[in-house]
């Protein structure tokens, strides 16, 4: 079980390495291109990045309810589907911001994985609705297919450590007003929930992806006590932003 549970983090740190990396240099790029000294938070500026920069058709259609997106090989070069119904499935309260994390999950394949989506497949298997497509399901569960499950991990821990950028978050009132409240109280931030969705909005990802990042990555902590979810801002990210 330990030797499991170290292959993991060990996967999901190559897999958020792979993410930034892959965000920096578009966002270089993008830089680049428009004579910036800075670029927007790369959850706002996704669509660009995806049809400019990486080449790919993005579409906005309606698709079945199980899955947020569909990556295919078209002719020549990538499309990726977007489910248009996304603010209907169950559980998402913020298509929004759920929309953009989900485009840098198909960003992912697209810069890793193009020769699955190259290369014909046996139709009829699960989690591919055809022979050259990527399914990216609201739940893995459905795949049999170990190979499958581990490309969707690899995209959705590389996809989350991409949109959760610290620059961006540093660009964020309120996310700097919650980082200075870790050295005045040894308790829970007493504000820590509106500020964190306001930071999540300021960068352009859903909440759920912003405090699940920054809880692997130990800036904070979510305890539930008294029936109520409280957050303790850890000292190392108040110093992790004074230094910056």
């Amino acid at each position: 079980m330990a030797a499991d549970v170290s292959w993991i983090r060990q996967e999901q740190a190559t897999a958020w390495a792979f993410g930034r990396t892959l965000r920096d240099n578009l966002l270089d790029a993008y830089r680049r291109q428009y004579g910036l000294t800075a670029a927007p938070p790369p959850a706002k500026i996704i669509d660009e990045l995806l049809t400019d920069f990486l080449h790919v058709e993005l579409r906005h259609e309606p698709l079945p309810l199980d899955r947020f997106a569909e990556t295919r090989w078209g002719d020549e070069r990538a499309v990726v589907t977007i489910n248009s119904r996304t603010r209907e499935i169950p559980g998402v309260r913020h298509p929004e911001g759920v929309e953009n994390v989900g485009k840098w999950h198909e960003a992912v394949h697209v810069a890793r994985d193009l020769d699955v989506l190259r290369r014909e497949r046996p139709p009829g298997l699960p989690g591919f609705d055809a022979a050259t497509a990527i399914v990216c399901l609201r739940s893995g569960k459905r795949s049999l297919f170990q190979a499958d499950k581990a490309r969707e991990f690899w995209a959705e821990e590389a996809s989350r450590a991409a949109t959760v950028s610290m620059s961006a978050l540093r660009q964020s009132e309120a996310f700097r007003r919650l980082s200075h409240m870790a050295p005045r109280s040894l308790g829970p931030a007493p504000e820590a929930w509106p500020l964190l969705y306001q930071a999540a909005e300021d960068i352009g990802v859903n909440i759920s992806a912003l405090v699940k990042q920054l809880t692997l990555e130990s800036w904070i902590v979510v305890v539930r006590e008294g029936g109520r979810e409280r957050v303790y801002i850890q000292p190392a990210l108040a110093e992790l932003l004074e230094a910056s």
